[in-house]
């Protein structure tokens, strides 16, 4: 039976959407708009300590903030802790990883959100798979990664403007494999502040078809017994 049920899966799982690029949206803060209805919040690094968010990865060279300090500044409207690239402690180039690898599991996020703190155009982030790759990214400049400017013009840093304190919305639909944000900034910094996300929910047509599939196997099995 077991080997009829991964039959059942394995066919269902060809009959997915093939790959395709992300696309993505963005909504004016100063304060946070505030993430989309069907999803829920995920990590709002309120807590400073970094194994707090059961399921979440952090690595890489970074600081979880409670107000602004030297060097980096909190998202507009954000009076409690925020997540910033590359540490205060220096000026260097800095590249940190936010994996939800372990709370995905075997599932997949159809979206993403999160609040973007003065952008300037020398903050880049990539969308990562369970390999390290990075995924295309519809309407940029280089396709394997968006910066600031690719979002909004001028990306000047401005701490307190609504333009460039932004909800960034990420369509992960078709793009199932998607396990990682990489946030890199040879500036100052790079801040952002409550990560939000919804799963996919199977489509109807998958599920009769893995319905089906399993009928026919259960049928054909007790055949071969009589």
């Amino acid at each position: 039976m077991r080997s009829l049920l991964v039959g059942a899966l394995w066919l269902a799982a060809t009959a997915s959407p093939a790959f395709a690029q992300v696309s993505f949206s963005s909504s004016a803060g100063a304060p946070d708009p505030g993430f989309a209805p069907n999803q829920q919040l995920l990590v709002n690094f309120n807590n400073l300590n970094p194994a707090s968010y059961p399921g979440v990865s952090l690595s890489g060279n970074y600081a979880i903030l409670n107000g602004s300090l030297p060097g980096a500044a909190a998202p507009a409207g954000v009076t409690s802790g925020f997540f910033a690239v590359p540490n205060v402690s220096g000026p260097s180039y800095g590249t940190a990883v936010i994996d939800f690898s372990t709370y995905l599991g075997a599932r997949s996020f159809s979206s993403l959100s999160f609040y973007w703190g003065s952008i300037d155009s020398y903050n880049m982030l990539e969308l990562l798979d369970a390999n390290g790759k990075a995924l295309s990214i519809l309407g940029t400049s280089n396709a394997g990664f968006f910066t600031g400017t690719d979002l909004v013009v001028p990306a000047n840093g401005n701490q307190t403007s609504a333009l460039t304190n932004r909800r960034l919305f990420l369509n992960l639909e078709a793009t199932p494999t998607f396990r990682a944000l990489r946030l890199t900034s040879n500036g100052r910094a790079f801040e952002i502040d409550d990560i939000a996300g919804a799963m996919t929910v199977p489509e109807p047509g998958t599920l009769g078809l893995l319905g089906a599939g399993l009928i026919g196997m259960m049928t054909g099995a007790r055949r071969r017994r009589r």
